[in-house]
């Protein structure tokens, strides 16, 4: 791909985003505008460039520049950006430590790749070590969860776990009890609760 295509498909994508990146003193006027794509020539890099000059200050385009720069080394090198939330990248990073892996990316070929399945008793028993730590993965697995739902399905679920808070806000001003497992105890006598768990037995013995 020639540089001027791969510059055009990266401007396309995040020329927006970066002009909102700005700040006021990014700009020539010392005040955010309103940048028309009409107004520039996106065709090559300096003419890009050289429309942009008449607007946003020298250092501003640098960044630009540093930007795209960063783009073509990824691109060149086959490298792709990956988002995680930040206590998933916080274990996986105790994950690469356990393991004795250099890079992150090395991490990941550990759990995944069949030329480590040597080291599968590690990799077990980091996992173990990792999993008894404080892993809060809730909002990971509901986020994942919910995206999988259409729109009514989440008003459906929403209201679902509005009445099994109201139930368990009753249940715990209710009890007194304090031997035993009354949270347990509780848990079994709820009646949303035991709804879903007839329905996936319902459902296993069907399958």
């Amino acid at each position: 791909m020639s540089n001027d295509k791969t510059w055009q498909e990266y401007i396309e994508k995040n020329f927006d985003k970066f002009i909102s990146s700005l700040k006021s003193d990014d700009f020539i006027s010392d005040e955010k505008e309103i940048i028309n794509d009409e107004d520039i020539d996106f065709l090559e890099p300096k003419k890009t460039y050289d429309c942009l000059r008449e607007i946003i200050t020298q250092d501003a385009i640098k960044k630009l520049q540093n930007r795209f720069r960063a783009h073509k080394h990824r691109e060149k090198r086959g490298i792709k950006n990956l988002q995680l939330k930040s206590h998933s990248l916080n274990m996986l990073d105790k994950f690469k430590a356990q393991v004795g892996a250099d890079t992150l990316e090395e991490a990941i070929d550990f759990l995944l790749s069949p030329d480590y399945r040597e080291y599968e008793h590690d990799v077990d028993l980091a996992k173990q070590r990792l999993g008894e730590g404080n892993f809060d993965s809730t909002e990971l697995m509901l986020d994942s969860f919910t995206k999988r739902l259409k729109n009514y399905d989440r008003e459906r679920l929403s209201l679902i776990i509005e009445l099994a808070f109201d139930e368990g806000w009753r249940a715990a001003k209710q009890t007194k009890k304090r031997t035993g497992n009354p949270r347990q105890e509780a848990l079994n006598q709820s009646d949303l609760y035991n709804i879903v768990v007839k329905s996936i037995a319902r459902s296993a013995s069907v399958d």
